[in-house]
């Protein structure tokens, strides 16, 4: 019999509850001496450390993990101040000290507002992978990208792998921002198609980085 198969067999003999005295005992009287006894058995055993000790490394990995996810994902709000402050708001409409409302310019900083104010500061990087949470803003002609990290980056561009895409026009996102609820007025907005969203991710990614309380939050 090849050593393949007496490791097979010591393993069937271990699964059975056998005792190692048992099993030497028992290739002894096959004639077979006491070192290469134990060694077979030392082979046998070899498989079963590696999968206690590759279960080990998992948990302590995992709780290392989870450990990580509550030390740097954010769990509060952003400190974002309101970029319309310096404007007078009368009910949902906005004037600038012109008092003319086209006369808004919208910056990055009004984006990074309002994804703050509609939970966007829930959002953490996906917890296998560390990429991070990425939003677009079309407004009319112009284009935006946000990054969910500590805080919400915003840059006036595109990421064609961001994980969604808002669109609307310069007048509803004005409407939006001046709101004492912007999430509210957005949410309102995209349901009466003021505001489409383009999924861009899928829905396993959206998942991993805490796109579920945000689209809740918006039915």
């Amino acid at each position: 019999m090849d050593e393949k198969e007496l490791v097979k067999r010591t393993k069937n003999s271990l699964k059975a509850k056998k005792s190692r005295a048992e099993i030497l005992k028992g290739f002894q009287k096959k004639g077979y001496k006491l070192e290469y006894a134990e060694k077979l058995i030392a082979k046998a055993n070899k498989k079963k450390k590696i999968v206690t000790l590759s279960l080990l490394s998992m948990i302590v990995l995992s709780s290392l993990a989870l450990a990580g996810y509550s030390t740097f994902f954010n769990k509060n709000k952003f400190d974002i101040p309101n970029p319309m402050e310096g404007f007078t708001i009368t009910g949902n409409v906005v004037a600038s000290p012109e008092g003319v409302a086209e006369q808004i310019e919208i910056t990055p900083e009004f984006i990074s507002y309002l994804l703050n104010e509609f939970g966007a500061w829930q959002l953490h990087p996906n917890p296998l992978t560390f990429e991070k949470p990425s939003i677009n803003f079309k407004i009319g002609e112009e284009h935006f990208s946000s990054e969910i990290r500590k805080e919400i980056i915003t840059t006036r561009t595109l990421n064609m792998e961001a994980d969604l895409q808002f669109n609307t026009n310069k007048e509803t996102f004005v409407t939006i921002i001046s709101s004492d609820n912007p999430g509210k007025i957005l949410k309102d907005s995209i349901s009466n198609g003021k505001i489409s969203i383009d999924v861009i991710a899928g829905e396993a990614e959206l998942l991993s980085k805490g796109y579920l309380n945000i689209y809740n939050s918006l039915k």
